[in-house]
């Protein structure tokens, strides 16, 4: 499997558990677009500026093969998770919107 390949499945299967929390836990989602936004850019931010810094809280001892997968499966996935369900809260609000005007 080469890095494109994994990095793909790893995004789908984000989606796939993002999807599932989103069917199996409908009260999970805000009620309203404001707030759907702000768990977008709490995503944004959690991603890009907290994600890369918390990889240095992993041990050095570990090799880097475990260290690789401690940060990829502990860290990288959940925050995508939220990334992504943060993105369908706000699609399915601009539905809702969308259709008070047919």
């Amino acid at each position: 499997m080469t890095v494109t390949q994994f990095l793909v499945a790893l995004a789908l299967g984000a989606g796939a558990i993002a999807l599932w929390i989103n069917f199996r836990f409908p009260k999970l989602a805000p009620e309203r677009l404001v707030t759907a936004a702000m768990h977008v850019v709490v995503a944004m931010i959690l991603c890009s500026a907290v994600v890369p810094h918390l990889g240095d809280l992993v041990p050095e001892t570990l090799s880097p093969v475990m260290r690789a997968a401690v940060v990829t499966f502990l860290i990288g996935l959940p925050a995508l998770v939220y990334a992504l369900l943060a993105s369908i809260w706000v699609i399915l609000m601009a539905q809702g919107a969308m259709r008070r005007y047919r």
